[in-house]
Protein backbone atom coordinates (compact mmCIF):
# COMPACT_ATOMS: atom_id res chain seq x y z
CA UNK A 1 0.00 0.00 0.00
CA UNK A 2 1.83 2.99 -1.25
CA UNK A 3 1.26 6.33 0.71
CA UNK A 4 -2.18 5.68 -0.03
CA UNK A 5 -3.30 7.08 3.43
CA UNK A 6 -2.00 10.72 3.47
CA UNK A 7 -3.51 13.95 4.82
CA UNK A 8 -7.07 14.70 3.45
CA UNK A 9 -7.50 10.76 2.22
CA UNK A 10 -10.88 9.93 2.37
CA UNK A 11 -11.67 6.06 3.29
CA UNK A 12 -13.81 3.51 5.10
CA UNK A 13 -13.25 2.64 8.65
CA UNK A 14 -15.93 0.39 10.52
CA UNK A 15 -18.51 1.73 8.44
CA UNK A 16 -17.81 5.35 8.90
CA UNK A 17 -16.26 7.54 6.17
CA UNK A 18 -13.32 9.19 7.62
CA UNK A 19 -11.15 12.02 6.42
CA UNK A 20 -6.95 11.10 6.89
CA UNK A 21 -5.43 14.05 9.18
CA UNK A 22 -1.90 12.32 9.71
CA UNK A 23 -0.23 9.80 10.94
CA UNK A 24 0.17 8.56 14.56
CA UNK A 25 2.85 5.90 14.20
CA UNK A 26 3.74 3.46 11.61
CA UNK A 27 0.11 1.43 12.30
CA UNK A 28 -1.99 4.10 12.98
CA UNK A 29 -3.46 7.32 11.40
CA UNK A 30 -5.76 9.92 12.85
CA UNK A 31 -8.88 10.37 11.05
CA UNK A 32 -11.73 13.05 11.29
CA UNK A 33 -15.27 11.41 11.09
CA UNK A 34 -17.32 13.00 8.05
CA UNK A 35 -20.89 12.69 10.45
CA UNK A 36 -19.40 13.95 13.56
CA UNK A 37 -16.70 15.65 13.31
CA UNK A 38 -14.86 13.59 15.82
CA UNK A 39 -10.88 12.74 15.50
CA UNK A 40 -10.61 8.91 16.34
CA UNK A 41 -7.26 6.92 16.43
CA UNK A 42 -7.65 3.79 13.65
CA UNK A 43 -5.17 1.16 12.78
CA UNK A 44 -4.02 0.81 9.22
CA UNK A 45 -5.83 -2.57 8.78
CA UNK A 46 -9.09 -0.98 9.76
CA UNK A 47 -9.05 1.80 6.53
CA UNK A 48 -10.31 1.06 3.07
CA UNK A 49 -9.73 3.69 0.35
CA UNK A 50 -12.80 5.24 -1.45
CA UNK A 51 -12.50 4.37 -5.16
CA UNK A 52 -13.62 7.42 -7.17
CA UNK A 53 -16.65 5.80 -8.70
CA UNK A 54 -17.55 7.65 -12.47
CA UNK A 55 -19.47 10.75 -12.28
CA UNK A 56 -21.98 12.44 -14.82
CA UNK A 57 -23.30 16.11 -14.72
CA UNK A 58 -26.59 16.82 -14.77
CA UNK A 59 -27.49 18.04 -18.04
CA UNK A 60 -29.81 20.25 -16.63
CA UNK A 61 -26.97 22.63 -15.28
CA UNK A 62 -24.67 22.22 -18.71
CA UNK A 63 -24.10 25.77 -20.27
CA UNK A 64 -25.07 24.76 -23.95
CA UNK A 65 -21.99 25.39 -25.60
CA UNK A 66 -20.17 22.68 -23.10
CA UNK A 67 -23.49 20.67 -24.33
CA UNK A 68 -22.80 20.84 -28.02
CA UNK A 69 -18.82 20.09 -27.51
CA UNK A 70 -19.40 17.19 -25.41
CA UNK A 71 -22.02 15.73 -27.45
CA UNK A 72 -20.51 15.93 -30.53
CA UNK A 73 -16.72 14.41 -28.83
CA UNK A 74 -19.11 11.64 -28.03
CA UNK A 75 -20.34 11.06 -30.95
CA UNK A 76 -17.04 10.42 -32.22
CA UNK A 77 -15.86 8.51 -29.84
CA UNK A 78 -18.68 6.12 -29.98
CA UNK A 79 -17.24 3.97 -32.72
CA UNK A 80 -14.28 3.41 -30.98
CA UNK A 81 -15.45 2.22 -27.52
CA UNK A 82 -15.33 -1.59 -29.18
CA UNK A 83 -12.01 -1.85 -30.49
CA UNK A 84 -8.53 0.19 -30.32
CA UNK A 85 -7.77 4.13 -31.61
CA UNK A 86 -5.14 3.89 -33.87
CA UNK A 87 -2.77 7.10 -33.18
CA UNK A 88 -3.31 8.73 -36.11
CA UNK A 89 -6.87 8.45 -35.97
CA UNK A 90 -6.42 9.69 -32.45
CA UNK A 91 -4.62 13.18 -34.08
CA UNK A 92 -7.81 13.43 -36.39
CA UNK A 93 -9.72 13.60 -33.52
CA UNK A 94 -7.50 15.71 -31.83
CA UNK A 95 -7.80 18.37 -34.51
CA UNK A 96 -10.94 17.91 -35.12
CA UNK A 97 -11.30 18.80 -31.04
CA UNK A 98 -8.53 21.05 -30.87
CA UNK A 99 -7.26 19.30 -27.88
CA UNK A 100 -4.02 16.88 -27.55
CA UNK A 101 -3.64 13.85 -28.43
CA UNK A 102 -3.45 12.46 -24.55
CA UNK A 103 -6.59 14.66 -23.90
CA UNK A 104 -8.97 12.69 -26.43
CA UNK A 105 -7.31 9.60 -25.14
CA UNK A 106 -8.44 10.57 -21.41
CA UNK A 107 -11.55 11.07 -22.62
CA UNK A 108 -11.95 8.10 -24.49
CA UNK A 109 -11.23 6.43 -21.13
CA UNK A 110 -13.77 7.71 -19.07
CA UNK A 111 -16.36 7.46 -22.03
CA UNK A 112 -15.48 3.53 -21.85
CA UNK A 113 -16.10 3.71 -18.34
CA UNK A 114 -19.56 5.40 -17.86
CA UNK A 115 -20.61 5.48 -21.48
CA UNK A 116 -23.00 9.01 -21.22
CA UNK A 117 -22.31 12.21 -22.93
CA UNK A 118 -22.41 13.91 -19.54
CA UNK A 119 -18.93 12.42 -18.47
CA UNK A 120 -16.96 14.58 -21.00
CA UNK A 121 -18.22 17.45 -19.31
CA UNK A 122 -15.42 19.30 -18.30
CA UNK A 123 -15.38 20.53 -14.78
CA UNK A 124 -15.05 24.17 -13.87
CA UNK A 125 -11.35 25.28 -13.04
CA UNK A 126 -10.57 26.50 -9.44
CA UNK A 127 -11.39 25.50 -6.09
CA UNK A 128 -13.58 22.42 -5.66
CA UNK A 129 -17.02 23.70 -3.80
CA UNK A 130 -16.12 22.24 -0.47
CA UNK A 131 -12.72 22.11 -0.38
CA UNK A 132 -10.54 23.56 2.38
CA UNK A 133 -7.15 25.22 2.00
CA UNK A 134 -6.70 25.28 5.85
CA UNK A 135 -4.29 24.12 7.99
CA UNK A 136 -5.24 20.64 9.43
CA UNK A 137 -4.63 21.92 13.10
CA UNK A 138 -7.20 24.46 12.20
CA UNK A 139 -9.69 22.71 10.95
CA UNK A 140 -9.57 20.68 14.25
CA UNK A 141 -9.78 23.68 16.56
CA UNK A 142 -12.66 24.74 14.54
CA UNK A 143 -14.64 21.57 14.29
CA UNK A 144 -14.11 20.93 18.29
CA UNK A 145 -15.24 24.41 19.18
CA UNK A 146 -18.32 23.36 16.86
CA UNK A 147 -18.99 19.85 18.97
CA UNK A 148 -18.56 21.65 22.23
CA UNK A 149 -20.23 25.05 21.76
CA UNK A 150 -22.96 24.76 19.11
CA UNK A 151 -23.85 21.26 18.98
CA UNK A 152 -25.60 21.05 22.40
CA UNK A 153 -29.12 21.42 23.82
CA UNK A 154 -28.32 25.01 24.82
CA UNK A 155 -26.27 25.90 21.28
CA UNK A 156 -23.96 29.13 21.46
CA UNK A 157 -24.57 31.68 18.83
CA UNK A 158 -22.17 32.10 15.84
CA UNK A 159 -20.22 34.82 16.93
CA UNK A 160 -19.21 33.21 20.20
CA UNK A 161 -17.79 29.94 18.03
CA UNK A 162 -15.87 32.18 16.25
CA UNK A 163 -14.08 33.66 19.16
CA UNK A 164 -13.48 30.16 20.91
CA UNK A 165 -12.29 28.94 17.78
CA UNK A 166 -9.86 31.95 17.16
CA UNK A 167 -8.99 31.74 20.98
CA UNK A 168 -7.88 28.15 21.11
CA UNK A 169 -5.38 28.51 18.11
CA UNK A 170 -3.51 32.13 19.75
CA UNK A 171 -3.14 29.99 22.47
CA UNK A 172 -1.84 26.94 20.59
CA UNK A 173 0.18 28.94 18.21
CA UNK A 174 -2.11 28.18 15.16
CA UNK A 175 -2.84 30.87 12.67
CA UNK A 176 -6.05 32.47 13.96
CA UNK A 177 -9.06 31.23 11.50
CA UNK A 178 -11.36 34.00 9.74
CA UNK A 179 -15.27 34.46 10.68
CA UNK A 180 -16.00 33.72 7.34
CA UNK A 181 -14.46 30.24 7.73
CA UNK A 182 -15.76 29.18 11.26
CA UNK A 183 -19.35 30.20 9.86
CA UNK A 184 -18.57 27.89 6.67
CA UNK A 185 -17.79 25.03 8.71
CA UNK A 186 -20.50 25.43 11.18
CA UNK A 187 -22.76 25.80 8.03
CA UNK A 188 -21.50 22.43 6.65
CA UNK A 189 -22.46 20.45 9.21
CA UNK A 190 -25.43 17.98 8.81
CA UNK A 191 -28.68 19.83 9.29
CA UNK A 192 -30.53 17.05 10.72
CA UNK A 193 -27.17 15.92 13.34
CA UNK A 194 -27.31 19.83 14.46
CA UNK A 195 -30.93 19.29 15.13
CA UNK A 196 -30.65 16.01 17.12
CA UNK A 197 -27.89 16.93 18.79
CA UNK A 198 -29.73 21.03 19.74
CA UNK A 199 -33.14 19.79 19.79
CA UNK A 200 -33.18 15.62 20.93
CA UNK A 201 -33.05 12.58 18.43
CA UNK A 202 -36.97 12.64 18.86
CA UNK A 203 -37.73 16.22 17.75
CA UNK A 204 -35.24 16.34 15.13
CA UNK A 205 -37.09 13.13 14.11
CA UNK A 206 -40.17 14.62 14.01
CA UNK A 207 -38.63 17.48 11.88
CA UNK A 208 -36.10 15.59 9.25
CA UNK A 209 -38.03 11.91 9.25
CA UNK A 210 -39.64 11.49 5.74
CA UNK A 211 -42.95 10.69 5.33
CA UNK A 212 -43.81 10.51 2.14
CA UNK A 213 -47.18 8.11 2.52
CA UNK A 214 -50.32 9.49 2.54
CA UNK A 215 -53.39 7.74 4.59
CA UNK A 216 -55.46 7.11 1.36
CA UNK A 217 -59.11 6.80 1.90
CA UNK A 218 -62.01 7.28 -0.82
CA UNK A 219 -65.61 7.35 1.03
CA UNK A 220 -67.12 8.44 4.27
CA UNK A 221 -66.85 6.13 7.04
CA UNK A 222 -64.27 4.28 5.51
CA UNK A 223 -62.16 5.45 8.26
CA UNK A 224 -62.23 7.32 11.57
CA UNK A 225 -59.96 8.41 14.35
CA UNK A 226 -60.63 9.14 17.90
CA UNK A 227 -58.30 10.67 20.66
CA UNK A 228 -58.94 12.90 23.57
CA UNK A 229 -57.79 16.19 24.90
CA UNK A 230 -57.99 18.67 27.86
CA UNK A 231 -59.98 21.78 26.44
CA UNK A 232 -58.44 25.00 27.24
CA UNK A 233 -60.94 26.27 29.18
CA UNK A 234 -61.83 26.37 32.79
CA UNK A 235 -65.43 25.91 33.45
CA UNK A 236 -67.56 26.47 36.29
CA UNK A 237 -70.40 24.27 38.83
CA UNK A 238 -73.68 24.91 37.99
CA UNK A 239 -74.05 27.43 40.59
CA UNK A 240 -71.26 28.85 39.57
CA UNK A 241 -69.43 29.42 42.84
CA UNK A 242 -66.59 27.24 42.16
CA UNK A 243 -63.78 26.67 39.43
CA UNK A 244 -64.03 23.23 38.14
CA UNK A 245 -60.65 23.26 35.77
CA UNK A 246 -60.75 22.26 32.33
CA UNK A 247 -62.62 19.42 31.31
CA UNK A 248 -61.83 17.02 28.40
CA UNK A 249 -62.70 16.35 25.49
CA UNK A 250 -62.80 12.95 22.99
CA UNK A 251 -63.02 13.70 19.44
CA UNK A 252 -64.05 11.42 16.54
CA UNK A 253 -63.11 12.63 13.01
CA UNK A 254 -63.89 10.92 9.12
CA UNK A 255 -60.87 11.36 7.53
CA UNK A 256 -62.50 10.93 4.03
CA UNK A 257 -64.63 14.29 5.04
CA UNK A 258 -62.96 15.61 7.77
CA UNK A 259 -66.41 16.04 9.70
CA UNK A 260 -66.20 15.88 13.45
CA UNK A 261 -68.56 12.56 13.65
CA UNK A 262 -68.70 12.91 17.69
CA UNK A 263 -67.39 14.68 20.91
CA UNK A 264 -67.95 13.63 24.95
CA UNK A 265 -67.10 16.42 26.72
CA UNK A 266 -66.53 15.63 30.61
CA UNK A 267 -64.38 16.62 34.06
CA UNK A 268 -63.57 12.82 34.21
CA UNK A 269 -59.74 11.65 33.00
CA UNK A 270 -59.72 9.94 29.68
CA UNK A 271 -61.38 6.33 29.67
CA UNK A 272 -62.86 3.34 27.71
CA UNK A 273 -66.36 5.10 28.80
CA UNK A 274 -65.00 8.09 27.01
CA UNK A 275 -63.96 6.34 23.92
CA UNK A 276 -67.45 4.06 23.97
CA UNK A 277 -69.80 6.92 24.19
CA UNK A 278 -68.08 9.10 21.90
CA UNK A 279 -68.37 5.96 19.33
CA UNK A 280 -71.94 6.00 20.07
CA UNK A 281 -72.52 9.70 19.63
CA UNK A 282 -70.27 9.61 16.33
CA UNK A 283 -72.30 6.13 14.96
CA UNK A 284 -76.16 7.29 15.88
CA UNK A 285 -78.17 10.14 14.51
CA UNK A 286 -77.57 13.59 16.60
CA UNK A 287 -80.01 15.43 18.30
CA UNK A 288 -79.21 18.46 16.35
CA UNK A 289 -80.98 16.80 13.24
CA UNK A 290 -79.96 18.59 10.19
CA UNK A 291 -77.75 21.46 11.95
CA UNK A 292 -75.36 17.81 12.60
CA UNK A 293 -76.38 15.44 9.80
CA UNK A 294 -73.23 13.02 10.22
CA UNK A 295 -73.73 9.53 11.55
CA UNK A 296 -73.21 5.65 10.53
CA UNK A 297 -71.20 2.51 11.19
CA UNK A 298 -67.68 2.78 9.95
CA UNK A 299 -65.74 0.53 8.60
CA UNK A 300 -62.10 1.29 10.47
CA UNK A 301 -61.24 2.99 13.95
CA UNK A 302 -58.05 4.14 14.35
CA UNK A 303 -56.82 4.88 18.00
CA UNK A 304 -54.05 5.57 20.12
CA UNK A 305 -52.32 2.86 22.06
CA UNK A 306 -53.18 3.85 25.35
CA UNK A 307 -55.16 1.57 27.98
CA UNK A 308 -58.69 3.43 27.48
CA UNK A 309 -58.94 2.49 24.18
CA UNK A 310 -57.86 -1.51 24.69
CA UNK A 311 -60.81 -1.66 26.97
CA UNK A 312 -62.94 -5.70 26.62
CA UNK A 313 -66.38 -3.37 26.05
CA UNK A 314 -64.70 -1.71 23.59
CA UNK A 315 -63.34 -4.56 21.52
CA UNK A 316 -66.90 -6.22 22.07
CA UNK A 317 -68.69 -3.97 20.93
CA UNK A 318 -66.62 -3.28 17.64
CA UNK A 319 -66.54 -6.95 17.24
CA UNK A 320 -70.18 -7.30 17.37
CA UNK A 321 -71.41 -4.47 14.97
CA UNK A 322 -68.34 -5.40 11.73
CA UNK A 323 -66.14 -2.61 13.16
CA UNK A 324 -62.73 -3.07 12.17
CA UNK A 325 -60.52 -1.43 15.17
CA UNK A 326 -57.23 -0.41 14.74
CA UNK A 327 -54.44 0.85 16.74
CA UNK A 328 -51.63 2.72 16.12
CA UNK A 329 -47.88 1.86 15.89
CA UNK A 330 -46.15 2.74 19.54
CA UNK A 331 -44.49 6.18 19.14
CA UNK A 332 -45.93 6.77 15.91
CA UNK A 333 -48.17 10.20 16.30
CA UNK A 334 -48.08 10.99 12.79
CA UNK A 335 -50.16 8.28 12.18
CA UNK A 336 -52.96 10.02 14.32
CA UNK A 337 -52.30 13.30 12.05
CA UNK A 338 -55.85 14.41 10.95
CA UNK A 339 -57.62 14.20 14.84
CA UNK A 340 -54.50 15.91 16.04
CA UNK A 341 -55.02 18.67 13.60
CA UNK A 342 -58.43 18.68 13.93
CA UNK A 343 -57.88 18.71 17.78
CA UNK A 344 -55.73 21.55 17.32
CA UNK A 345 -58.24 23.25 15.14
CA UNK A 346 -60.60 23.22 18.15
CA UNK A 347 -57.97 24.30 20.84
CA UNK A 348 -57.44 27.85 18.63
CA UNK A 349 -61.30 27.84 18.59
CA UNK A 350 -61.71 27.26 22.21
CA UNK A 351 -59.33 30.12 22.91
CA UNK A 352 -62.31 32.53 22.01
CA UNK A 353 -64.14 31.46 24.66
CA UNK A 354 -63.68 33.74 28.61
CA UNK A 355 -61.54 32.00 30.89
CA UNK A 356 -59.71 30.11 28.27
CA UNK A 357 -56.19 28.82 29.72
CA UNK A 358 -54.68 28.95 26.13
CA UNK A 359 -52.21 27.07 24.61
CA UNK A 360 -48.83 27.79 27.00
CA UNK A 361 -48.28 30.60 30.02
CA UNK A 362 -46.39 32.68 27.22
CA UNK A 363 -49.45 33.44 25.63
CA UNK A 364 -51.58 33.32 28.70
CA UNK A 365 -49.40 36.16 30.12
CA UNK A 366 -51.31 37.96 32.97
CA UNK A 367 -54.42 36.77 31.44
CA UNK A 368 -56.38 35.91 34.97
CA UNK A 369 -58.35 32.87 33.73
CA UNK A 370 -59.84 31.36 36.48
CA UNK A 371 -61.37 35.25 37.54
CA UNK A 372 -62.84 35.23 33.51
CA UNK A 373 -64.09 31.43 33.22
CA UNK A 374 -67.92 32.43 32.52
CA UNK A 375 -68.93 28.79 31.09
CA UNK A 376 -70.43 25.85 32.91
CA UNK A 377 -69.63 22.83 31.26
CA UNK A 378 -73.52 22.50 29.64
CA UNK A 379 -72.87 25.58 28.41
CA UNK A 380 -69.08 24.92 27.04
CA UNK A 381 -70.34 21.77 25.64
CA UNK A 382 -73.14 23.42 23.62
CA UNK A 383 -71.08 26.70 22.41
CA UNK A 384 -69.24 23.91 20.91
CA UNK A 385 -71.41 22.03 19.18
CA UNK A 386 -72.31 25.38 17.48
CA UNK A 387 -68.81 26.02 16.38
CA UNK A 388 -68.44 22.48 15.34
CA UNK A 389 -71.49 22.59 13.19
CA UNK A 390 -72.08 26.26 12.08
CA UNK A 391 -68.36 27.19 12.06
CA UNK A 392 -65.84 24.27 11.60
CA UNK A 393 -67.93 22.30 8.99
CA UNK A 394 -69.33 24.88 7.11
CA UNK A 395 -65.72 26.48 6.05
CA UNK A 396 -63.87 25.73 3.11
CA UNK A 397 -61.01 22.82 4.41
CA UNK A 398 -57.56 22.99 2.71
CA UNK A 399 -57.26 19.32 2.34
CA UNK A 400 -60.42 18.33 0.71
CA UNK A 401 -61.12 21.52 -1.51
CA UNK A 402 -64.34 22.18 -0.11
CA UNK A 403 -66.35 22.38 3.56
CA UNK A 404 -66.31 19.45 5.45
CA UNK A 405 -70.20 19.27 5.53
CA UNK A 406 -70.09 19.89 1.32
CA UNK A 407 -67.80 16.83 1.38
CA UNK A 408 -69.69 14.55 3.71
CA UNK A 409 -73.03 15.51 1.12
CA UNK A 410 -71.04 14.67 -1.81
CA UNK A 411 -69.84 11.75 -0.46
CA UNK A 412 -73.64 10.39 -0.08
CA UNK A 413 -74.92 11.89 -3.52
CA UNK A 414 -74.51 9.18 -6.58
CA UNK A 415 -73.29 9.67 -9.80
CA UNK A 416 -76.81 10.52 -10.98
CA UNK A 417 -77.42 13.25 -7.90
CA UNK A 418 -79.22 10.79 -5.99
CA UNK A 419 -78.44 10.99 -2.48
CA UNK A 420 -77.57 8.04 -0.55
CA UNK A 421 -77.48 8.33 3.07
CA UNK A 422 -76.13 6.34 5.40
CA UNK A 423 -76.90 3.32 6.81
CA UNK A 424 -79.14 3.60 9.96
CA UNK A 425 -78.07 1.34 13.35
CA UNK A 426 -81.01 -0.88 13.21
CA UNK A 427 -81.52 -1.27 16.67
CA UNK A 428 -80.39 1.99 18.68
CA UNK A 429 -80.78 0.86 22.07
CA UNK A 430 -78.94 -2.18 21.45
CA UNK A 431 -75.69 -0.44 19.95
CA UNK A 432 -75.84 1.64 23.36
CA UNK A 433 -75.88 -1.49 24.97
CA UNK A 434 -73.10 -2.95 23.02
CA UNK A 435 -70.15 0.24 23.95
CA UNK A 436 -71.63 0.96 27.24
CA UNK A 437 -69.07 0.54 30.08
CA UNK A 438 -70.08 -2.50 32.60
CA UNK A 439 -69.17 -3.65 36.31
CA UNK A 440 -69.54 -7.20 37.77
CA UNK A 441 -72.38 -6.90 40.43
CA UNK A 442 -74.39 -9.78 42.56
CA UNK A 443 -77.94 -8.79 42.19
CA UNK A 444 -78.78 -9.12 46.11
CA UNK A 445 -82.61 -8.52 47.90
CA UNK A 446 -82.13 -5.13 48.23
CA UNK A 447 -80.98 -4.86 44.40
CA UNK A 448 -78.11 -3.99 42.68
CA UNK A 449 -75.26 -1.50 44.53
CA UNK A 450 -73.13 0.79 42.31
CA UNK A 451 -71.24 4.04 42.92
CA UNK A 452 -73.60 5.07 45.89
CA UNK A 453 -77.36 3.74 44.57
CA UNK A 454 -79.52 0.76 44.35
CA UNK A 455 -81.21 -0.37 41.61
CA UNK A 456 -84.10 -2.88 40.91
CA UNK A 457 -86.69 -4.17 38.77
CA UNK A 458 -88.89 -7.00 39.25
CA UNK A 459 -86.99 -8.96 36.25
CA UNK A 460 -84.15 -9.35 38.62
CA UNK A 461 -86.14 -11.71 40.33
CA UNK A 462 -85.01 -14.80 38.87
CA UNK A 463 -80.96 -14.21 39.17
CA UNK A 464 -81.82 -13.32 43.21
CA UNK A 465 -79.42 -15.23 45.38
CA UNK A 466 -77.01 -16.47 42.41
CA UNK A 467 -73.44 -17.15 43.54
CA UNK A 468 -72.06 -15.77 40.61
CA UNK A 469 -72.23 -11.61 39.82
CA UNK A 470 -73.94 -10.49 36.26
CA UNK A 471 -72.91 -8.06 33.98
CA UNK A 472 -74.68 -4.36 34.90
CA UNK A 473 -74.00 -1.83 32.29
CA UNK A 474 -74.31 1.96 33.20
CA UNK A 475 -74.55 5.44 31.48
CA UNK A 476 -71.96 7.83 33.30
CA UNK A 477 -74.55 10.62 31.58
CA UNK A 478 -78.17 9.05 32.68
CA UNK A 479 -77.60 7.39 36.47
CA UNK A 480 -80.95 6.70 36.73
CA UNK A 481 -81.08 3.22 35.13
CA UNK A 482 -78.84 0.51 34.80
CA UNK A 483 -79.32 -2.64 32.33
CA UNK A 484 -78.81 -6.32 32.84
CA UNK A 485 -79.11 -9.04 30.07
CA UNK A 486 -80.59 -12.00 31.68
CA UNK A 487 -79.80 -15.72 30.41
CA UNK A 488 -82.27 -15.76 28.31
CA UNK A 489 -81.67 -12.98 26.31
CA UNK A 490 -83.75 -10.52 28.16
CA UNK A 491 -82.95 -7.20 28.77
CA UNK A 492 -83.59 -5.82 31.82
CA UNK A 493 -83.61 -1.84 32.67
CA UNK A 494 -83.38 -1.57 36.47
CA UNK A 495 -84.37 2.32 37.63
CA UNK A 496 -82.56 3.37 40.69
CA UNK A 497 -84.39 3.12 43.95
CA UNK A 498 -81.83 4.67 46.52
CA UNK A 499 -78.71 6.70 46.88
CA UNK A 500 -77.28 9.35 44.61
CA UNK A 501 -79.09 8.19 41.43
CA UNK A 502 -82.56 8.22 43.09
CA UNK A 503 -81.93 11.65 44.04
CA UNK A 504 -81.16 10.64 47.59
CA UNK A 505 -77.77 12.94 48.70
CA UNK A 506 -77.50 11.68 51.80
CA UNK A 507 -75.02 10.02 51.09
CA UNK A 508 -73.11 12.65 49.58
CA UNK A 509 -73.35 14.93 52.47
CA UNK A 510 -69.99 16.71 53.54
CA UNK A 511 -69.04 17.60 56.98
CA UNK A 512 -67.07 21.51 57.02
CA UNK A 513 -63.71 21.16 58.20
CA UNK A 514 -64.60 22.73 61.35
CA UNK A 515 -66.83 19.88 62.27
CA UNK A 516 -64.95 16.97 60.86
CA UNK A 517 -62.17 17.98 63.20
CA UNK A 518 -64.55 18.06 65.93
CA UNK A 519 -65.76 14.31 65.15
CA UNK A 520 -62.32 13.82 65.09
CA UNK A 521 -61.51 14.95 68.17
CA UNK A 522 -64.01 12.88 69.94
CA UNK A 523 -63.09 9.59 67.96
CA UNK A 524 -59.16 10.63 69.17
CA UNK A 525 -60.23 10.46 72.81
CA UNK A 526 -62.73 7.88 72.75
CA UNK A 527 -58.96 5.68 71.50
CA UNK A 528 -57.56 7.00 74.13
CA UNK A 529 -60.06 5.98 77.00
CA UNK A 530 -60.54 3.25 75.72
CA UNK A 531 -56.48 2.10 75.54
CA UNK A 532 -56.37 3.44 79.15
CA UNK A 533 -59.07 1.06 80.32
CA UNK A 534 -57.29 -1.81 78.68
CA UNK A 535 -54.15 -1.44 80.05
CA UNK A 536 -55.58 -0.98 83.17
CA UNK A 537 -57.42 -4.17 82.84
CA UNK A 538 -54.27 -5.53 81.63
CA UNK A 539 -52.35 -5.20 84.50
CA UNK A 540 -55.08 -5.58 86.95
CA UNK A 541 -55.51 -9.22 85.85
CA UNK A 542 -51.35 -9.74 85.84
CA UNK A 543 -51.71 -8.93 89.24
CA UNK A 544 -54.83 -11.18 90.38
CA UNK A 545 -52.83 -14.10 88.41
CA UNK A 546 -49.37 -13.24 89.91
CA UNK A 547 -51.62 -13.63 93.22
CA UNK A 548 -53.22 -16.48 92.25
CA UNK A 549 -50.25 -18.25 91.47
CA UNK A 550 -48.52 -17.61 94.51
CA UNK A 551 -51.61 -18.69 96.88
CA UNK A 552 -51.18 -22.00 94.65
CA UNK A 553 -47.58 -22.26 94.56
CA UNK A 554 -47.76 -22.07 98.80
CA UNK A 555 -50.74 -24.94 98.81
CA UNK A 556 -48.82 -27.20 96.58
CA UNK A 557 -45.64 -26.50 98.75
CA UNK A 558 -47.26 -27.32 102.29
CA UNK A 559 -49.61 -30.34 100.48
CA UNK A 560 -45.91 -32.06 99.56
CA UNK A 561 -44.05 -30.97 103.06
CA UNK A 562 -47.11 -32.72 104.88
CA UNK A 563 -47.15 -35.83 102.77
CA UNK A 564 -43.08 -36.24 103.84
CA UNK A 565 -43.83 -36.50 107.43
CA UNK A 566 -47.26 -38.55 107.38
CA UNK A 567 -45.49 -41.15 104.99
CA UNK A 568 -43.40 -43.12 107.77
CA UNK A 569 -46.56 -42.96 110.04
CA UNK A 570 -48.87 -44.50 107.37
CA UNK A 571 -46.26 -47.29 107.47
CA UNK A 572 -47.06 -47.99 110.95
CA UNK A 573 -50.55 -48.37 110.91
CA UNK A 574 -52.54 -51.61 111.31
CA UNK A 575 -54.10 -52.85 107.59
CA UNK A 576 -57.33 -53.46 109.73
CA UNK A 577 -57.69 -49.40 109.99
CA UNK A 578 -60.52 -48.19 107.98
CA UNK A 579 -59.69 -45.31 105.32
CA UNK A 580 -61.71 -42.82 106.92
CA UNK A 581 -59.70 -43.05 110.27
CA UNK A 582 -56.18 -43.09 108.51
CA UNK A 583 -57.33 -39.75 107.03
CA UNK A 584 -58.13 -38.49 110.23
CA UNK A 585 -55.45 -39.58 111.84
CA UNK A 586 -53.39 -37.25 108.74
CA UNK A 587 -56.05 -34.19 109.88
CA UNK A 588 -54.29 -34.48 112.98
CA UNK A 589 -51.14 -35.11 112.74
CA UNK A 590 -50.99 -32.24 110.34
Amino acid sequence: MKNEFTPGKICVANGRVVEIDGYDSLTHVRARDMADGQIRSYAVTQLTPITKTPSAADSSFVPEAEWKRASALAKDLRPWLTKGLPEGDARQLAARHRISVRQIRRARARYLKNPRTSSLIREKRGRRPGGSYMAPGVDRVIQHAIDKYFLQREPAPASYIVERAQSLCRRLALPEPSRKAVETRIAARSAPDVSKAQLGSKRAKQIWEPRPGRLKVDRPLELIQIDHTPVDVLVLTDDRQTVLGRPWLTVAIDVATRCVLGIYLSMDAPSAVSVSLCIEHACLPKEEGDMWPMYGLPERILVDNGKDFRSMALQRGCEEHGIQLEWRPVRTPHYGAHIERLIGTLMKIAHLVPGTTFSNVKDRADYDSEKRARFTLDELQRWLVEKICRYYHVRRHRSVGVSPRVAWEEGHTDAEGYIRPPTVVPYPDEFRMSFLPYVIRLVRRTGIELDNSRYWDDGLRPLLNQKEGVIVRYDPRRRGSVWVRRPDGVLVTASAIAGVAANDLSALRRMDDATKARMNSEMDKGFDTCDAIEAQAHRETQKARRRQGRVAAKQKSIETHASDRVAPAMATIQPAVRPQTAALIVEEWI
